[in-house]
């Protein structure tokens, strides 16, 4: 188990029970916007792929065949079982693993998707691997996630203040980027759906329960940002006078290809 499982583990140990209360993991509408662009017809067999508290597993499984959820986190497991068994659902399972390395077969599954969790991955591309191996040919890979400016620095910036706010984070992507990793694993996108969210920042850092000088700091870098416009993010304050910040976030919807074979040539 790499040391930053062990940081990930911890600090999603740390949040269960306010990451599972945050709005913008459990909003209805998010949810279910994801589950239709994966476009079911009833009998697929789906994979959650870091899971978390459950929210997209339990929102397939209304309207697929199987679902399966895997995380790393047992305290973010135990409240997805709960949910589970409060709202009776019986074509829902969860187990603990690494999603670095499925524990599943080749092309076991219809429909793999993973949503707000290739920010915390040290290799996303690796993860995009494992989840084209999981999937059938043909199958539907989904990915919802944040995604940074093209421009090195200002993603650099937003890191900063991402990091700062949870050490499980690693780094918000470019959307080339991500569009680059599903090719190199065999993923042929076809639809990317932009949207974005924009979290009031307090309530952003109780989450995570991030206070003191990591707060102040991350308060300070982005008034910075308000200011010069330092990472494409665009703070703001509302009527309120409560600062927020808007988080862009992407739906990857793609296929796994053939495998690519040399072609043989005979005498």
């Amino acid at each position: 188990m790499s040391q930053h499982n062990d940081v990930v583990r911890e600090e999603f140990t740390k949040q269960a029970a306010s990451f599972a209360a945050s709005p913008w993991i459990s909003d209805e509408e998010m949810i279910q916007r994801l589950v239709s662009a994966a476009g079911l017809c009833g009998q697929e067999r789906v994979l959650d792929v870091a899971c978390g508290p459950g929210y997209i597993a339990q929102a397939f499984a209304a309207v697929a065949g199987e679902v399966v959820g895997v995380d790393l986190t047992e305290a973010m497991l135990a409240i997805a079982r709960e949910r589970t068994s409060k709202l009776g659902l019986k074509n829902i399972s969860f187990r603990a693993g690494d999603v670095r390395s499925l524990p599943f077969a080749e092309n076991e599954f219809d429909v793999v998707v993973c949503r707000y969790a290739l920010h915390h991955m040290e290799l996303p591309a690796q993860i995009l691997g494992e989840m084209a191996r999981v999937c059938r040919t043909g199958g539907t890979v989904l990915v919802e996630d944040l995604f940074a400016s093209e421009n090195p620095q200002r993603a650099a910036y937003q890191n900063k203040f991402e990091i700062l706010r949870d050490s499980a984070h690693t780094r918000v992507l470019p959307l080339s980027e991500l569009l680059q990793d599903f090719s190199a694993v065999g993923l042929e996108v076809e639809a990317v759906t932009m949207n974005h969210r924009t979290p009031q920042i307090e309530r952003w850092m109780a989450t995570t329960k991030t206070t003191g000088e990591k707060a102040s700091e991350i308060r300070r870098l982005l008034a910075d940002d308000l200011a010069r416009d330092l990472s494409g993010t665009r703070p703001f304050y509302d009527g309120e006078g409560l600062l927020h910040y808007v988080a862009r976030t992407a739906i990857l919807k793609s296929y796994k290809l053939l495998p690519v074979r040399s072609a043989t040539h005979t005498k």
